[in-house]
């Protein structure tokens, strides 16, 4: 049982540890990033058609931080680097060809999915189907 220990305590010793000031201005950073994206996601029409990647890059950019930093991925080797970035591209790919397969998809006007061009309002009922 004393070798296991030994075998475990050798293994914080790799890299260096990571602070508490260091996790509270990691978080101090993911949560700015946080407040950007919301307000960009608020702000469309200043934004207007760079929304999207916009958002994408900061969202990559959180990926890498997380990643990075509270997984220690910094400090492993060289393949789990790849395998996350590999992960990370695949995703942006899937995305990036969802969002250009329904991009302008015409069932997905808001206040007209489905009612004959009309809008659903307080004051209209839903068309009742027979």
């Amino acid at each position: 049982m004393a070798m296991d220990i030994d075998i475990e305590e050798g293994s914080h010793g790799e890299h260096p540890s990571t602070t508490i000031r260091q996790y509270v201005l990691i978080g101090a950073i993911l949560t700015a990033v946080t407040a950007v994206e919301l307000w960009c996601s608020y702000n469309v029409a200043i934004l207007q058609g760079a929304l999207v990647p916009v958002l994408m890059v900061l969202s990559a950019f959180k990926f890498v931080v997380v990643v990075a930093l509270f997984m220690h991925l910094k400090f492993e080797s060289r393949l789990l680097t790849r395998l996350f970035l590999c992960g990370l591209v695949l995703a942006t790919c899937i995305m990036i060809a969802l969002m250009a397969l329904f991009w302008n998809d015409p069932s997905d006007i808001v206040g007209n999915a489905g009612h004959g061009g009309q809008p659903v309002t307080a004051e209209q009922p839903k068309a009742e189907h027979k």
